[in-house]
């Protein structure tokens, strides 16, 4: 399976592409003009982002490669690993000092009687 941000990265390029296609294929059968503004003008400006967003996501630059993770699945799970232990860790001194204040406590009650 892919990281996140390669899979984007390609649905980008593709829509980007298909949408350059169907602006090439409108040119040709000259349903629309370059000297006047309408929506194929739009189509292809969108076009335009999508490739271009691609592109940079691919190489890990732009706006959207904050959003989406581009680490493999070993990585992320080693990550992931890493984060439950650090957890563990964490929740087995707070059991320590638990005991430690239940004995302190108890033997502070056990003292007043």
């Amino acid at each position: 399976m892919h990281p996140p941000a390669v899979a984007v990265s390609r649905l980008l390029m593709g829509a980007g592409m298909g949408l350059f296609l169907g602006v090439g294929f409108a040119m040709q059968e000259e349903r629309s003009s370059l000297t006047s503004i309408n929506a194929f003008h739009g189509f292809a400006i969108v076009a335009l982002v999508c490739f271009v967003l691609g592109w940079q996501l691919s190489n890990g630059k732009g706006p959207l490669a904050s959003q989406f993770s581009n680490e493999s699945d070993e990585a992320m799970a080693a990550r992931v690993r890493d984060d439950i232990e650090d957890v563990q860790r964490s929740e087995d001194v707070n059991n320590a000092w638990a005991e430690l204040e239940a004995k302190v406590l108890t033997s502070e009650l056990n003292e007043e009687e």
